[in-house]
């Protein structure tokens, strides 16, 4: 009677040894799920590391949610101070999810070196925090935040990890799942409570500092219930050797109270972490301000970059795209660049995973300050309304080639326990929000590309593989339309050319009388209201809400015999791009009495009869009710408007002449 296959039997094509694209060396740890091993790539020859999960535990322990939800939050994440999520292998036995290698850990550092100097306990919470506001924008709560968690490299980076008890935030919703290490879990969460998320990640990376600066946990005990009653009550020693700023701090992210807890926007700004903090970790400022020049960019594109911005890749290094052409057989540098365009679905392609592993090959022993700064100031160039981002991080590519690894292999069967709670849809990543605000503009129809680009086939190194003819069609969402002009000039440089542009078609505006202080004027006496610094401008006393009124424009013009009111409004789109919308409020007949003004309205003549009348329908233009006042008839055609609109349109162009 034959044996059972054994686990290496198992993976038949997948020797030991070998895995893929993998060489696999040696095991590094051991979880509930499965193992972790060593790998380098065996193109690229860079180290990563392999976490396997076996399909027999998922099913086993009900845990499949949990490792959907990991894998799609670690493709989301790209943050220097995240693990990276480089691709996800699918074996007969496992998940196997190839991240970025990280040999140490924080617990360890503690323990070889015991309490820290304050300077370096700083870098350390600067890069953790970091890290953690960037995954709050994207409205992910890591939970389980403890030195454990936060590997370090061999330049002592940190690179956060396990975001598998991870969830996703929305606003007004609440979690009850307690989770995370005793030691590190806030007060509402060992008491079972409802909080937000945020806060627990406050309250855990405030343990973690206090850990760093004392060498020993603020709360702990050997019996469980005891440890659970210090920490509801805050109980904790404070050191007197911490200095106040680092007790400040602390003592505001241990808070009983998730209400009064310090919030991670507000440690942002607290002094113990600005103190010395990189150029890299600060926050990206606004848009930038008006410039001089004309409203050109409403349909001349800007300038383009020097440079090329990829989704999931960030900016482009021509040196790495050149390294791996050499590194590959029979292939060249525009192979690699059509590659790297594409949109290959939630894998990717074999190309992007090798262009990453080569680039971070390149980066190790050197700062990471300096190539973080550098996407930082991309970033900042793609800001800038005069320049251009790249289509191609706008444009869809070649489409999902591949499916989702985890739709393939637990489709039916009954759901996880704590499906109900996170109802997620694997198909696409959670919505990122990095402006805080939604919006439901898409790309112009103009700005995407005529065709899709062609498959191509890098010898046998390509992953990406389309289905067989019978295969299921993608479904395809139509393009969304918007009426309007789009810009990506500054807003009151699109302001100043719309009004420019009103006067040269003769077209009158209504004043603004009140803009709630806005340049220091106000329709009132009370001048001592407006206390601004002149060095300094800010929001001082002025009424947002009323100045917010700049961007709107109430306007009329007349065609031949026609009056049409138009509204103007100026919204913004994101945090680079404007949308200059056009509202036809109404068009009413004007008078044709020469002692008339030029926007007066006809009135009717009671001399005429309604079969004289100028209405084609035969009815008077206006009437007089008893109270003396006129009353309009909905004659007049809307394409009077939209004659005015495009007028209006073209000379902003600078093709009106």
């Amino acid at each position: 009677m034959p044996s059972p296959p054994t686990m290496t039997d198992a993976h038949g094509m997948y020797p030991p040894s070998k895995l893929g694209e993998y060489t696999v060396i040696q095991d590094i740890a051991e979880g509930t799920f499965g193992k972790v091993k060593m790998a380098t790539h065996t193109i690229t020859g860079h180290k990563v590391a392999m976490k396997y999960i076996s399909k027999a535990v998922i099913q086993r322990e009900k845990t499949k949610t949990r490792v959907r939800r990991e894998f799609e939050y670690m493709r989301t994440l790209r943050h220097p101070h995240i693990i990276k999520l480089y691709e996800v292998i699918s074996t007969p036995t496992d998940i196997i999810f190839v991240l970025e290698y990280a040999g140490g850990e924080l617990f360890n550092y503690i323990v070889a070196n015991g309490r820290m100097p304050e300077h370096r306990a700083r870098r350390f919470f600067q890069q953790i925090i970091s890290g953690i506001e960037y995954s709050h924008r994207l409205k992910i709560v890591h939970r389980d935040l403890k030195p454990e968690n936060v590997l370090l490299d061999d330049d002592l980076n940190v690179k956060i990890a396990d975001f598998g008890l991870s969830n996703e935030i929305s606003d007004g919703d609440f979690l009850t799942t307690s989770c995370g290490s005793p030691n590190y879990a806030a007060p509402e969460v060992i008491r079972g409570g409802i909080y937000a998320g945020p806060e627990i990640d406050v309250w855990s990376s405030g343990v973690i500092l206090y850990v760093m600066l004392c060498g020993r946990l603020p709360f702990e005990d050997d019996d469980v219930q005891v440890l659970f009653t210090k920490i509801s009550q805050g109980s904790y020693h404070m050191p007197n050797f911490l200095s106040p700023d680092a007790r400040s701090l602390i003592n505001l992210m241990l808070a009983v109270d998730p209400v009064k807890r310090i919030t991670i926007p507000e440690i942002t700004q607290h002094p113990f972490f600005t103190n010395d903090l990189p150029r890299y970790l600060t926050p990206l400022p606004p848009p930038p301000g008006p410039v001089l020049g004309t409203l050109s960019s409403l349909v001349i594109p800007p300038k383009q970059l020097d440079f090329e911005i990829i989704e999931g890749l960030g900016r482009i290094e021509e040196d790495v795209v050149e390294e791996l052409a050499n590194r590959m057989i029979d292939v060249d540098k525009e192979d690699i660049w059509e590659c790297l365009r594409r949109d290959d679905g939630v894998q990717g392609n074999a190309v992007k995973v090798a262009y990453m592993l080569l680039r971070d090959k390149r980066r190790l022993g050197k700062d990471l300050a300096e190539f973080a700064e550098q996407e930082r100031d991309a970033q900042l160039a793609a800001m800038d309304p005069r320049n251009a981002i790249s289509p191609n991080a706008l444009s869809p590519g070649g489409g999902d080639l591949e499916d989702n690894p985890f739709e393939a292999e637990f489709n039916g069967g009954e759901d996880d326990e704590d499906d109900v709670d996170d109802e997620l849809d694997f198909t696409s990543p959670p919505p990122i929000d990095n402006h805080e605000c939604g919006n439901n503009f898409a790309v112009l129809n103009s700005s995407l590309p005529e065709q899709l680009p062609e498959q191509h086939h890098l010898t046998s190194y390509m992953s990406a593989k389309r289905s067989g003819a019978g295969g299921k069609e993608k479904k395809q969402h139509k393009t969304k339309w918007h009426f309007g002009i789009r810009s990506r000039s500054p807003p009151m440089e699109v302001m100043l050319e719309i009004y420019r542009t009103l006067k040269t078609l003769g077209m009158e505006w209504k004043e603004k009388k009140d803009l709630g202080g806005l340049g220091g004027i106000r329709p009132n006496k009370r001048s001592g209201a407006i206390e601004r610094a002149r060095d300094l401008d800010g929001d001082g006393s002025v009424d947002l809400k009323k100045a917010a009124g700049i961007y709107f424009v109430e306007t009329r013009a007349r065609v031949q015999d026609v009056v049409v009111l138009m509204n103007l409004q100026l919204y913004m789109v994101d945090s680079i791009n404007y949308l200059v919308d056009f509202h036809h409020k109404k068009s009413y007949k004007a008078s044709t009495d020469p002692a008339a003004g030029k926007f007066d309205m006809a009135v009717f003549d009671p001399t005429f009869s309604d079969t004289s009348s100028e209405s084609g329908s035969g009815r008077s233009i206006k009437e007089k009710d008893g109270s003396g006042t006129t009353k309009e008839d909905d004659v007049v055609s809307p394409f009077v408007f939209m004659d005015v609109a495009c007028r209006l349109i073209l000379e902003l162009a600078g093709g009106g002449e």
